[in-house]
């Protein structure tokens, strides 16, 4: 396991002083939990990136027509039940 710069147990000091964690553990959980979504979110960009370059994507118009056309459906489905 990796030691900590002073200036990163610092910060982690700072947040759980205000609060933000309970404990260095939390801190470092959230930071890890992080990373891990960075590099799913790094993986799905570059599968769409190689989609793209091998020529599989929908026109931004079809993109959009199709959310609109799914909020609407979700809308509806909502629509009396508050």
């Amino acid at each position: 396991m990796a030691d900590l710069t002073p200036e990163h147990q610092h910060f982690i000091a700072q947040a759980v002083e205000a609060g933000i964690y309970p404990n260095p553990e939390a801190a470092l959980a959230e930071a890890v939990s992080l990373l891990q979504e960075r590099d799913r979110l790094r993986r799905d960009i570059k599968a769409g990136m190689d989609q793209v370059a091998g020529g599989k994507f929908a026109p931004a118009a079809e993109v959009f027509r199709r959310l609109d056309s799914r909020l609407s459906e979700l809308e509806s489905q909502t629509d009396g039940t508050s």
